[in-house]
C-alpha cells in the first residue's frame, strides 16, 4: 500500500537515491560518455531545498515494503526556481520521479496531481517543468497528462543534457 506525505529533511537520502535511480535510466539517451550527478550533491541539495519554505515536496512511501520509497515530487514558485520567471502565477514542477518497480502503476499521476492540487490551492494558474528532450517516455507521459511544449530546447550545463520546456494551465481553484 503506498502512502503519499508531505517530505521531510529526514527523507533526503531516500529521495536522491530515487533521483539517482532516475538519471540512470538517461544514459539510455544522453550523450557519449554522460555521467549523471553525484548521489551526495544531489542529497545535499535536496536536504537544502527541503527547508526552504517555497519548496513543497511529497513522497510516495510503500508501507507493504518496510516504508521505502517509491516516488516523489516537489514544486516551487518558477520565481524562486534555477531558471527565474518573473510570472507570480507560474509554479515550477521539479523531481517527478517514481522507482522502477513501480512504473505503470499510475504513481506518477498520483504524485503530480498532488502537486498541481497544492500548487492550485495556493493560487497558481499555471506550471511548468523541464525535461530531458531525449527522455521519451517521460515526454510522453506528460503529453498525456495535458502539458504542452513551450519554447526552445535549451542546453542545460549542469546538467549536460538539451531540456524542453513543458506547461499547463492549472484547474481553477
Amino acid at each position: 500500500m503506498l502512502e503519499v506525505r508531505p517530505a521531510t529533511p529526514a527523507d533526503a537520502d531516500a529521495l536522491a537515491a530515487t533521483v539517482s535511480e532516475g538519471f540512470e535510466t538517461y544514459r539510455a539517451f544522453a550523450p557519449e560518455g554522460w555521467e549523471p550527478p553525484d548521489r551526495l550533491e544531489l542529497a545535499i541539495g535536496i536536504a537544502v531545498r527541503l527547508r526552504d519554505a517555497d519548496q513543497r515536496t511529497w513522497v510516495a512511501v510503500d508501507r507493504e515494503d518496510g516504508g521505502a520509497v517509491a516516488g516523489q515530487v516537489a514544486y516551487l514558485p518558477a520565481s524562486s526556481s534555477r531558471h527565474p520567471d518573473s510570472d507570480p502565477a507560474l509554479a515550477h514542477l521539479g523531481q517527478l520521479f517514481v522507482r522502477r518497480r513501480h512504473w505503470g502503476t499510475g504513481l506518477a499521476t498520483r504524485l503530480l496531481n498532488v502537486a498541481i492540487a497544492d500548487a492550485t490551492a495556493r493560487g497558481f494558474t499555471a506550471m511548468r517543468l523541464y525535461t530531458p528532450a531525449g527522455q521519451a517516455r517521460a515526454r510522453r507521459f506528460y503529453e498525456r497528462e495535458g502539458w504542452s511544449l513551450h519554447g526552445k530546447p535549451m542546453h542545460e550545463p549542469s546538467l549536460g543534457l538539451v531540456l524542453v520546456e513543458y506547461r499547463r494551465a492549472l484547474p481553477e481553484a
